[in-house]
């Protein structure tokens, strides 16, 4: 504008005007009170006014307008206000769409003396030229060249990638960052498209680009890295791993996350332990995983939670933002409402969410998981008629529980149907918990290990700690504290009060849980 100005190309209002910034945060950094400021900034107002051939440009107006004062921020629609009535004071105000919903339109008497103008990104076309024009001065400035193939793989990472950010932005950034990498790092000083993966998979945490070794052999193995955590539920296990080794294969074109996955079954039998398993595995940590009560959105008014508005963060939006590449699970999801509903379907088949002020939230890089009870007391039947599990005809359960599901409208066809993969999770059988009590135990074991003690799992204890916490309808859920309350703790005393030390071997009565202790051998 300030080019276009000066050339007299721009409109009669702007042609031959001085376009200047005011630079707030160093002005702000400079003056020791609020007093101080209010009166600098009176002076330039006023400056501004008399001189009548200055544009003034605020950016990050949102910042200074309807902020509680403090060190380093200042509201200062009071000092403004009466210059935008003049008709020689000009501004111009940079703000982005979640400032001006926040701040600046709460402020209506203020927000109504500016004339609104949005400013969209330019296209993947518009960009690549311009990148094309800006790698002259990056190839001087750090003596390197940039291939083609490079530039055509910035445009497209930066917008499958970085859907949050604008062209030509969020492309002129990662071309910054792989320079400099390149001309620091690279022998041959030449950045070609598997830089541009590096850069992005750094600054994203996905990986991108050729599958390394290290990932090649998790999506191999998947299977059973999961089954590590997880006891029986073969089908789930097996669609989950198959849905991400064609997604990170990239073997067919897919706009919704990297795979969907709706579990159904009985309380206790492993479905969000299915859901942490491949949080671990896959994204690396528990933590990468957004976990949601969806019996906490059971009225329409709590989709703003989910997707934020103007006054408040969004639940679901925000952490997706904030962690593009993490598994997000929602938990109970036949409690929430049809609407709430209605707005995963989007998600679901595009891949994306619009918050509240307007957004857009990629969900590409994500797996969505949906768990829930619903029809349990289907499996649950089948399983009794069936007497055992190799008995139960489950094709046919699975047809029943979705006839059920579909008769009492608890989820629509259309619902189910975005799922890649709706999956039965079966009751436990007395085999299954003998496994998953020695699962639990085994990190004790480890722990005490760690500690120089040998913790001894024996069957007859396995056996007692099922006995304990067995219930057909919560499944295994009892399990984990059964054994804090029987194992642990007597554990934790002993360790306290010295009886149990390094280079011991102990074990746990079954009957009344004492403990028998003995040199390790």
């Amino acid at each position: 504008l300030a080019h276009k100005s000066l050339l007299g190309k721009s409109s009669s209002e702007v042609n031959y005007k001085r376009i200047v910034e005011l630079d707030m945060s160093l002005l702000l950094s400079e003056i020791e009170n609020i007093e101080t400021a209010e009166s600098v900034l009176n002076k330039i107002f006023e400056e501004v006014a008399r001189a009548g051939n200055v544009i003034l440009v605020i950016d990050e107006f949102y910042n200074y307008v309807g902020q509680q004062t403090g060190i380093g921020m200042l509201d200062i629609s009071g000092v403004l206000n009466s210059y935008l009535r003049l008709p020689q004071f000009k501004l111009i105000a940079i703000t982005t769409y979640q400032g001006f919903h926040r701040y600046i339109e709460k402020n209506p008497s203020m927000a109504s003396l500016f004339e609104k103008i949005e400013v969209e990104g330019i296209s993947m076309r518009d960009t690549l030229i311009l990148l094309e024009y800006l790698t002259f001065f990056y190839e001087k400035k750090y003596k390197i060249f940039v291939s083609y193939p490079a530039l055509r793989r910035i445009i497209e990472f930066s917008d499958r990638y970085f859907p949050s950010f604008p062209f030509p932005e969020k492309a002129i950034n990662i071309l910054d960052a792989v320079a400099a990498f390149v001309a620091n790092s690279i022998a041959g000083r030449v950045v070609l498209p598997k830089h541009i993966a590096k850069i992005v998979s750094e600054k994203t945490e996905i990986p991108v680009g050729e599958v390394e070794k290290k990932e090649k052999d998790i999506l191999l193995n998947l299977e059973n890295l999961i089954h590590q955590r997880v006891i029986n539920q073969e089908e789930a296990v097996r669609d989950v791993a198959v849905a991400l080794r064609r997604a990170r294969s990239e073997i067919a074109t897919k706009k919704g996350p990297m795979g969907s996955f709706l579990f159904l079954g009985p309380t206790g039998v492993g479905k969000t332990e299915t859901a942490k398993a491949l949080a671990e595995v896959y994204f690396g940590s528990e933590e990468k995983m957004i976990r949601l009560d969806m019996s906490e959105f059971q009225n329409v008014e709590d989709i703003k939670h989910l997707i934020g508005s103007s006054s408040e963060n969004g639940i679901l939006t925000d952490k997706v933002r904030d962690n593009p590449f993490s598994l997000v699970l929602l938990d109970e999801i036949e409690k929430a409402h049809p609407n709430i509903l209605n707005l995963f379907l989007q998600v679901l088949d595009e891949g994306h969410l619009t918050d509240g002020v307007g957004r857009k939230v990629d969900f590409r890089n994500t797996i969505i998981i949906a768990t829930g009870n619903a029809g349990y007391k289907t499996i649950l039947e089948s399983l009794n008629q069936g007497g055992r599990e190799e008995a139960v005809d489950w094709k046919e359960t699975k047809q029943k529980l979705l006839n059920e599901l579909f008769e009492k409208r608890i989820f629509r066809p259309e619902f189910i149907n975005r799922f890649d993969a709706f999956v039965v999770f079966k009751p436990l059988s007395r085999e299954n918990l003998l496994d998953i009590s020695e699962l639990i135990m085994r990190k004790l074991k480890k722990n005490l290990g760690e500690k120089g003690i040998d913790f001894v799992i024996t069957e007859k204890l396995k056996e007692k700690i099922v006995k304990l916490s067995y219930n057909p309808v919560f499944g295994a859920r009892e399990m984990k504290r059964v054994v804090q309350d029987k194992v642990e703790s007597v554990l934790a005393s002993a360790l306290l009060s010295g009886r149990i030390k390094r280079g011991q071997r102990v074990e746990l009565n079954p009957d009344d849980f004492s403990l028998k202790i003995s040199p390790e051998i």
